[in-house]
């Protein structure tokens, strides 16, 4: 197949699809990538991407275009217009730009939805079919911004939404929860959408990461530091317990909230029981899961947008750690079918410290968590589960 990816979210920036673009291409498949120009890692785009250098790239044998943005450097404000620009700009090289012949565009859906407006002006132009996988729920995530429903910013976006999905010809959705919301609120017909979850780190199967024994119960928190992370619950429950002694939390990551909540737990003088490590090369990450008897996952639970799958859980379950979690939807479902490990609702911190508290002073008692873990992963979130699935519905939809 010759796929046209579309995906505001690309290398050098580090996001789970650079390396989907290419198991892709190593599959057979020709890919080519419109994106925008990095900026997530530091929040301005790097010297050598600057003044459209780069503007047509490669990474190994996927064709890269990016369109130029303005960067999204701190704030709400220049969120927003970071947002906008790769709508505009990358709507101009959809139209404008002579693309080389492919068969299928696929989006890949993060934040906002509007990222697909370049995707939805190939296919017009094109006459391709369109392909939406949804990684983030719009207009749910506008709650996030503290943009409520009876905002009528939120009920404009609404109405937007709506007209951006009824272009799409099939929505993979990561979490099955997402199946009834993009149904009703967005109008979407429930026949087409299907069910993909992320695949997880496969190499994480093969590799050895029990924890060694250094008198320590040793929790890893690892990924983007955000509001939506629900980090300040992790910090509220270690401040409930942080008098048992002989635990330590690791914040391994980096976020807009990051530094909020740094100040946060050292006004609550935590900086001996949380240690935040910042962003860590993924090379580095077998340390951590080295270290950690323990993963931790947290969602803000207040809005729908706490009801996804993250694919840090498919990483904590490909290493073989139990999982200590307050979430809800599709994160409380698989810890409770696959008995990975323990959890409470979202945003419950009393729940939080008493399963905490159970594996500090109970850890042998979960010692099989993570084996169930790994064994679930492998009949739900192989790539090459994944990437079979993938390849039915994209071939379906060119044929």
């Amino acid at each position: 197949m010759r796929i046209l990816v579309v995906s505001s979210a690309f290398y050098p920036d580090n996001y789970h699809i650079n390396q989907m673009v290419q198991d892709l291409a190593a599959r057979g498949h020709t890919i080519k990538v419109l994106t925008g120009q990095p900026d997530y890692a530091t929040g301005r785009i790097p010297k050598e991407y600057k003044w459209l250098r780069k503007y047509h790239d490669f990474l190994g044998p996927v064709e890269v275009w990016r369109a130029p943005i303005i960067a999204r450097r701190k704030g709400a404000i220049m969120r927003f217009f970071n947002y906008l620009s790769f709508m505009i700009t990358g709507g101009f090289l959809a139209l404008f730009k002579k693309w080389p012949d492919f068969d299928v565009i696929y989006v890949w859906g993060v934040s906002p939805v509007t990222m697909a407006i370049p995707a939805i002006f190939l296919k017009e132009r094109y006459k391709k079919p369109l392909f939406f996988y949804c990684l983030d729920l719009w207009p749910e995530s506008m709650k996030a911004f503290k943009v409520g429903e009876k905002n009528p910013v939120f009920q404009a976006v609404k109405i937007f939404c709506k007209w951006i999905y009824k272009h799409f010809d099939t929505v993979a959705v990561t979490s099955l929860p997402f199946k009834e919301y993009i149904n009703t609120v967005n109008a979407y017909p429930l026949e087409k959408i299907v069910y993909l979850p992320q695949y997880g780190a496969d190499n994480y199967l093969a590799k050895d990461f029990a924890a060694k024994d250094n008198g320590i119960v040793d929790f890893v928190f690892a990924g983007n530091i955000g509001f939506v992370q629900d980090i300040d619950k992790i910090i509220a429950t270690t401040e409930k317990i942080k008098d048992i002694p002989g635990f330590t939390v690791h914040i391994v990551g980096d976020g807009s909230a990051r530094a909020q909540f740094e100040s946060l737990t050292k006004s609550k003088h935590l900086e001996n029981k949380i240690i935040f490590h910042g962003r860590v090369p993924l090379a580095k990450m077998d340390e951590f899961y080295k270290l950690a008897d323990a993963c931790l996952l947290t969602l803000d639970g207040s809005s729908k947008i706490g009801d996804t799958l993250p694919v840090k859980m498919q990483g904590y379950m490909a290493a073989g750690k139990p999982v200590i979690a307050a979430v809800n939807g599709a994160g409380k479902t698989v810890i409770e079918e696959s008995g990975c490990g323990l959890a409470v609702n979202a945003g419950d911190i009393e729940g939080l410290a008493r399963i905490m508290k159970e594996f500090i002073e109970n850890k042998a008692k979960y010692s099989a968590c993570g084996q169930k873990g790994k064994e679930y992963f492998k009949h739900n979130f192989t790539k090459e589960k994944h990437l079979e699935h993938l390849e039915n519905l994209l071939g379906a939809l060119i044929k």
